[in-house]
């Protein structure tokens, strides 16, 4: 069982899909849930961050089993008010709204928070039929009738971020959306949360408490580095 006062590291090797079956603690007021795509990135080639950082399971199975443990858990893990942001493909948007507006009770804004990245770097499906994509998209929304902290605009420009992982949401843009959430109240869960950016942004803005899930030893042992890097920063 977890003690959200007790020292401890905040970024766990386990798999979502087995962890969440005995979890025991607290349940948290924010989810952030940044799944693989389930579109075969780790088959494309992506600059030398692969060979550099490896990779990771990115089948659509692997995305909609992901989905299926967060609905079908929710009572274990949020609380009754809780918010939620939910990164996605495109190529799912329809069918990810209907699954959670039929199998739960979070309710998604059908408009999407929008990382747009400013050095131009993203997936060029076809060079000879259509654009290289560089915009990523997160559904916002919440269970309960629970109030964001302040409003931010939806969309947000910054450049990729490669050091630690092959697929990073930069710190930068999650805090600029984690403005709207996070505050000292705040008890935050990543259930993928590979370089532990999500986990570095909430604390900045004064997170309660943060937990973040990484099957991939490397990528969490590196995350926890980065995050207690933070931690120390802040109280130098």
């Amino acid at each position: 069982k977890i003690d959200i006062e007790a020292p401890q590291e905040s970024i766990l090797v386990a798999d979502f899909n087995e962890w969440v079956k005995t979890y025991t603690g607290p349940k948290f007021n924010f989810i952030h849930c940044d799944f693989p795509y389930g579109i075969g990135a780790d088959r494309r080639k992506q600059g030398g961050s692969v060979e550099l950082h490896g990779s990771y399971d990115d089948d659509e199975d692997t995305f909609w089993r992901l989905t299926a443990t967060l609905i079908e858990h929710l009572d274990v893990l949020a609380t009754e008010s809780c918010h939620f942001m939910f990164w996605f493909s495109m190529h799912y948007y329809q069918r990810i709204i209907d699954l959670f507006e039929s199998s739960s009770d979070i309710r998604f804004d059908h408009f999407p928070l929008i990382w747009l990245k400013s050095d131009n770097i993203g997936l060029l499906p076809d060079p000879e039929r259509g654009p290289r994509r560089i915009y990523e998209t997160c559904l916002f929304g919440s269970r309960g009738d629970r109030k964001i902290v302040s409003a931010v605009s939806n969309a947000y420009s910054a450049s990729t971020d490669r050091r630690y992982h092959m697929s990073v949401k930069p710190q930068p843009v999650l805090q600029h959306f984690f403005k709207m959430l996070v505050d000292s109240n705040s008890l935050v869960l990543d259930p993928t949360c590979g370089s532990g950016s999500s986990l570095r942004a909430a604390e900045a803005l004064g997170a309660r408490y943060v937990l973040g899930l990484e099957r991939n030893e490397e990528f969490a042992e590196i995350a926890n580095q980065e995050l207690n890097k933070q931690r120390r920063q802040k109280n130098a």
